[in-house]
């Protein structure tokens, strides 16, 4: 079985870490495809919507802490939109759990990897045919 592919969408203010950094430049695996965003307050749920047309079985969106955003409460808006955006995906067969936000503190170092690996495994554990079916309702490839 193959990896679960992965859209993640990534602020680019909280990832201050040279290796983390490093590592989402060069080292993220081929099957987590990174959006980088001003801030997780400026991803519109159409970008979620195509990630999962075009075939992603996940949507990660990560974010500054919310006392320590860049634009002082754009990943708080952020988190709102996505609740809704998730209730909305469940209503229509998109399991909600195939979505999820985290924070990242800027001293953070290796939690996205953290982030990442666990939310891969929790995929690998769904059933990949609900999303597989979704996509090629709306006219993705699964």
């Amino acid at each position: 079985m193959s990896k679960p592919r992965i859209a993640l969408f990534q602020c680019r203010w909280c990832l201050y870490s040279i290796p983390d950094q490093e590592w989402v430049d060069n080292e993220l695996p081929e099957n987590i495809k990174m959006v980088k965003v001003p801030c997780t307050g400026r991803v519109n749920s159409l970008y979620l919507l195509n990630a999962i047309q075009g075939g992603a079985n996940g949507i990660m969106v990560s974010g500054c802490l919310p006392e320590k955003c860049h634009f002082k409460e754009g990943n708080l808006g952020a988190r709102r939109q996505l609740d809704e955006y998730t209730d909305f995906m469940d209503y229509i067969g998109f399991d909600k759990r195939r979505l999820r936000m985290f924070w990242i503190d800027l001293q953070d170092r290796g939690h996205i990897q953290r982030e990442l690996a666990e939310f891969e495994a929790n995929l690998s554990q769904l059933e990949a045919e609900p999303a597989a079916a979704f996509a090629t309702r709306v006219g993705g490839e699964a």
